[in-house]
């Protein structure tokens, strides 16, 4: 009879043995779900930031590298340092320029310096036949013109320059108007050696002969014939 309560008793601590480790396994069970949850859960939310992040970065790159492209006519985008600066020659006046035709031909009206073309600013353009960079009328280049005896300016080899060519006035070929000079003087000479101006015997009332001049440039009629009063 005791054999048989030791034997109940026995399976009865057994059983609550189990019953323990039950619960003993169900509570590690429980809390090592828990902390697996929690670690995955906090390995989850990592993995997930990783992405976002790198997500941000490309999406800043790409914002960058548009910044610098160029577009579809080959020209830069803003924020590109490498556009030229405006220069003479661009076909654009800008405030420094005069004129800004686009090109590189000096002598059309606006030089290559963007300058507007002028008399004396050495650049010979259409029209000039000669240009030597000066407005000295003294020289062998007068207004962009060659210099000659009546242009109106007087140069180191002339001694006047009336601008005309009239040999009848008081400078002649350059030089002032004297008697033996060979032309006329007006008012001032009858004749000049062999110009009698347009004068004969017969203008001077004789029948024939040959007018003459004097040295003084006074009419000769010393070789006159007939009835005229001259002599």
């Amino acid at each position: 009879m005791r054999w048989l309560v030791a034997l109940t008793f026995l399976a009865g601590c057994t059983g609550d043995d189990a019953a323990s480790t039950g619960e003993d396994g169900a509570t590690e069970g429980s809390s090592t779900g828990l902390m697996g949850g929690a670690s995955t859960s906090e390995g989850g939310e990592s993995s997930t930031d990783a992405p976002a992040s790198t997500g941000a970065a490309e999406a800043t790159d790409t914002g960058d590298s548009t910044s610098t492209t160029h577009d579809e006519d080959g020209e830069d985008g803003e924020g590109n340092d490498d556009a030229l600066p405006p220069y003479c020659g661009d076909g654009i006046v800008d405030s420094d320029e005069e004129c800004d035709d686009g090109n590189l031909i000096d002598h059309d009206g606006c030089t290559n310096a963007c300058t507007a073309a002028v008399c004396g600013d050495g650049v010979r353009q259409n029209g000039e036949a000669c240009d030597d960079g000066n407005r000295d009328f003294t020289d062998d280049c007068t207004d962009c013109n060659n210099a000659f005896c009546g242009d109106g300016f007087l140069r180191e080899s002339e001694v006047c320059d009336d601008g005309n060519a009239n040999d009848g006035d008081a400078c002649v070929d350059c030089q002032p108007a004297t008697c033996g000079d060979g032309r006329v003087w007006n008012g001032m000479e009858e004749c000049d050696g062999m110009d009698l101006d347009g004068e004969d015997c017969m203008s001077q009332g004789f029948v024939s002969g040959a007018l003459g001049c004097t040295a003084m440039c006074t009419f000769n009629t010393n070789s006159c014939n007939g009835m005229g009063s001259g002599g």
